[in-house]
């Protein structure tokens, strides 16, 4: 009894240690999800101390406008120079030197503001 008790457990021992630690069928795909998008962000100050951050995707054309505790979403608007919601219920425009972001309905200016301009000045000659 003692004999066949310890031929099936070296015949087990044998059949386990054959097997593959790794199962063929499955396989492990890694996939690193790097966003190709050019997106810059920006915080701007107007003249009373208000804050505006701007996060501009240029890749999709979007502009992401966080003021006084709301999110914008602004979509690249076609025929206009700025950026709109679809609802076309605000507006933001911004040239080379300052962003404005307004309510259109209401024609009231939610926020406007200048950049920095450089420290450095050229000399004129």
């Amino acid at each position: 009894m003692k004999k066949s008790l310890l031929g099936l457990f070296v015949i087990l021992a044998i059949s386990a240690c054959k097997h593959s630690g790794k199962d063929p069928d499955v396989a492990v795909i890694n996939t690193e999800t790097t966003s190709k998008d050019d997106i810059s962000k920006e915080t701007i100050s107007d003249s009373y101390g208000d804050e505006m951050e701007i996060v501009t995707n240029k890749t999709k054309e979007i502009v992401t406008v966080h003021l006084n505790g709301k999110t914008y979403e602004l979509k690249k608007n076609k025929t206009t120079s700025g950026f709109s919601t679809a609802d076309s219920k605000y507006l933001y425009t911004e040239t080379k030197n300052e962003v404005t972001f307004l309510k259109k309905d209401a024609d009231m200016v939610l926020f406007h503001g200048k950049r920095k301009q450089a420290e450095t000045k050229i000399a004129s000659q």
